[in-house]
């Protein structure tokens, strides 16, 4: 509790002077002037004890006031302390959740799905890659049987609607896909048909790269897993023949059926 001065000294020095005032007087009455001062005295007093009562009433607002205060404070501090609790909670869900998207993303389930999406959106060559990859990512998933399926239907779909689209844009931009595909590793022998058409060993060359092997005395240029197959989309070895220095046939694998750009 603070320390309040109150003016006690006024108060005791006029109740003396009052007592004393009224004792000098007993006998003879009170004269005219002790009569004004003791009226002053009275009013000076009753004027002391409301600033008394006035500066009491002051303090204890004050006081009051200060637990208050004191209150709001503890208050705010708790409610802030709830708060950061609240927010750490929902940081460690948000990581954990992110965490678990991140594997979802790794599943066979989550890309066989993305894969499946991009096939209702009519985007047929995207889809087609997306089911090549699933098959070769999780060899082993129950779902590889519905992604050769889609594959199949795709295989014959999606090029046509590629080129269609593509040589209205751009008469050059399926021999561009074909030559990303080719580079990615997801290229099928058929996609690779007109980007190869009619051209020359040094062309193929240039366009492919070196091969990794030759066959049938040189007349033919093997690339080593670089190309899927259409149907199960398992990577596979694409040859290229040439008659008369020209593509004349592509095949998956050495024994393969050729195909004839």
């Amino acid at each position: 509790m603070h320390c309040r001065r109150f003016p006690y000294a006024s108060v005791v020095l006029l109740l003396t002077l009052g007592g004393l005032l009224a004792g000098c007087h007993k006998d003879d009455g009170p004269s005219p002037e002790s009569q004004v001062q003791g009226l002053q005295m009275s009013t000076e007093l009753e004027r002391t004890k409301k600033k008394l009562a006035a500066t009491e009433k002051d303090s204890a607002g004050k006081d009051d006031a200060v637990l208050l205060a004191k209150d709001d404070v503890e208050k705010a501090k708790k409610e802030l302390a709830e708060k950061d609790k609240v927010i750490a909670g929902k940081d460690t869900r948000i990581h954990a959740l992110e965490g678990e998207m991140a594997e979802m993303k790794k599943s066979d389930a989550f890309v066989f799905a993305e894969a499946s999406k991009l096939h209702q959106q009519n985007l047929n060559t995207s889809s087609l890659d997306r089911y090549r990859q699933f098959v070769a990512s999780f060899p082993a998933s129950p779902l590889v049987v519905d992604a050769n399926r889609a594959i199949a239907e795709l295989s014959v779909t999606a090029p046509k609607d590629a080129r269609a689209r593509a040589v209205a844009i751009d008469p050059h931009a399926v021999e561009r896909e074909a030559l990303k595909k080719f580079v990615d590793g997801w290229a099928t022998p058929e996609d690779l048909v007109p980007l190869l058409k009619r051209k020359s060993m040094a062309d193929v060359v240039k366009l492919l790269g070196p091969p990794n092997a030759t066959y049938r005395e040189g007349t033919e240029l093997g690339y080593v897993d670089k190309v899927v197959d259409a149907t199960s989309g398992t990577r596979g070895t694409l040859v290229v023949g040439f008659e008369e220095d020209r593509v004349a046939t592509l095949r998956l694998g050495y024994l393969g059926k050729p195909i004839r750009p």
